[in-house]
């Protein structure tokens, strides 16, 4: 032990010398009270400085555990930032036990056993979520629409509706990226000849009108899921690398189906590049595959992009310092302070209060309106619409945070929607119609803020593939006998409004 900061021997003498005094001394005088408060606080410092090393000591282990598991790894922000479906990072199904309980995301009692999985679920929720994962059903001959089926959630949900048999459509902003995507998967030629890609602006009401008159015009229709979404209105810089490459070549091989309506591809330069150019496409492709650009052919940089939107660590901090980030949508990640998502309602831009009310809430209804008379036309036992909702569009929520109103407004919106519509719908055409919350899976703060919080510990419970299945549910369990309609969906139970 260091004597830099002992006592001098004299002074320490003083003071056992006084201590041993105060035991004859009257309690009430003044000397004795200033001794017991001098000595209160030492002892209440002491005890503070064990607390507080006691917490470090279990807030450590703590931390060890959490970060053996797959969502709570350290390199995790959400999966914006990771890309793929994530995988336990240990061979048994519990990472480890944790010192202080903490409460479970889906049912909030409190646990300590850590699934290997996830890092913020009880055991029997764990368990529970592992099971519905991997939920299959039999969609042999069946039609399907999806809306914002390129990347992320979409993705995984048009999957699970191709590899069970059904004949999909997705609809994107950015179909040649969709084409990339899902033609380089190692599965592809089992389905690819069932998928057909749409390019579609679902901000413009006339395009999905148009989509609508297509899709019904080639015959019945089974499946509807509404799950395209504006939430948080990027920078058009973010969209540069992605724009480019829309106007590149596909590669050769089997192709899906490509439709576009409107003016969806011509818009990418004019509405999405950066008019300031400080988004440098070419440069990000180049980068980020550690070559120099001109060793990439104009279709090999976009089927690089492709791939880097799928791959983990392709936005980890590191490339983000570097400018050569890609996101799980193919994006530039926005290295803002404040986005929508942190605004109040003085601050919400109109343009945006417009496109999110569009794409939505406006365009959801529009399909569902049209599309409602080739769903009844349907021969199929039931017929099923999901409106991919949120936790945002709940009325009966104790405490409602002003920010995002926008968005908030949309979700509650096509919660209402579902909850006027659906029996109306189910006793007359056997259509189930359910709105589905997809879980806490991305978070939309803004870049700063979220960085700051995966540091000290924070990352989203679920991964995509939980959103997609939670999606996907209500039609595994219709096609089951379990007839789910005018429905909330959080974590695969009814909720409230």
């Amino acid at each position: 032990m260091s004597d830099a900061n002992a006592i001098d021997p004299a002074d320490l003498d003083t003071v056992l010398r006084v201590l041993a005094a105060m035991d004859s001394m009257d309690e009430e005088h003044p000397d004795f009270i200033a001794v017991r408060q001098a000595t209160a606080r030492m002892f209440k410092a002491v005890k503070k400085s064990r607390r507080l090393e006691k917490r470090a000591v279990i807030a450590e282990a703590d931390r060890a555990v959490v970060a053996a598991t797959a969502t709570g790894a350290p390199d995790r922000i959400d999966d914006e930032t990771r890309g793929i479906p994530l995988a336990a990072r240990v061979a048994a199904p519990v990472a480890g036990e944790l010192l202080k309980p903490r409460a479970c995301y889906i049912c909030k009692k409190q646990y300590t056993q850590v699934d290997a999985f996830y890092h913020q679920l009880c055991p029997e929720c764990a368990a529970f979520s592992h099971v519905k994962r991997d939920a299959r059903t039999d969609l042999t001959g069946r039609r399907a629409l999806l809306t914002g089926g390129r990347a992320k959630i979409g993705m995984h949900i048009a999957l699970r509706l191709l590899r069970d048999g059904a004949h999909t459509t997705i609809t994107t902003r950015f179909p040649r990226d969709a084409v990339r995507r899902f033609s380089s998967l190692p599965d592809s030629a089992d389905w690819l000849h069932r998928l057909r890609v749409v390019g579609i602006d679902l901000r413009d009401p006339a395009q999905v009108l148009g989509l609508a008159e297509s899709v019904a015009d080639t015959g019945p229709l089974d499946i509807l899921i509404n799950n395209a979404a504006q939430t948080v209105r990027r920078s058009p810089g973010a969209y540069a690398p992605l724009a480019a490459a829309e106007s590149e070549p596909l590669p050769d091989g089997p192709m899906p189906d490509i439709v576009t309506f409107g003016h969806t591809h011509d818009l990418h330069p004019h509405m999405l590049l950066p008019a300031s150019g400080h988004i440098d496409a070419a440069r990000v492709f180049s980068l980020a595959a550690g070559v120099d650009s001109g060793a990439f052919g104009e279709n090999t940089r976009a089927h690089e992009l492709a791939e880097m939107a799928m791959a983990a660590g392709s936005s980890s901090l590191e490339r983000m310092a570097a400018g050569t980030a890609i996101d799980a949508g193919g994006l530039v990640p926005d290295e803002l302070h404040v986005n929508s998502w942190t605004q109040h309602v003085q601050h919400v831009e109109p343009l945006e209060l417009l496109e999110v009310q569009l794409a939505n809430m406006t365009a959801p209804f529009l399909l569902i309106s049209r599309l409602r008379p080739a769903m009844a036309a349907s021969t199929a036992r039931r017929k099923y619409v999901v409106n991919v909702s949120a936790m945002e569009g709940q009325f009966a929520r104790r405490y409602k945070g002003p920010g995002h109103p926008h968005t908030n407004m949309a979700k509650a919106a096509l919660n209402m929607l579902t909850r006027t519509s659906a029996g109306e719908m189910f006793e007359t055409d056997g259509i189930l119609m359910t709105a589905v919350d997809t879980g806490w899976i991305t978070d939309e703060r803004p870049h700063h803020t979220k960085v700051r919080l995966a540091r000290e510990g924070f990352h989203a419970p679920l991964d995509l593939v939980d959103g997609a299945a939670r999606v996907y549910d209500p039609i595994v369990r219709g096609e089951n006998g379990d007839d789910i309609y005018g429905v909330f969906l959080k974590d695969y139970r009814p909720a409230a409004w």
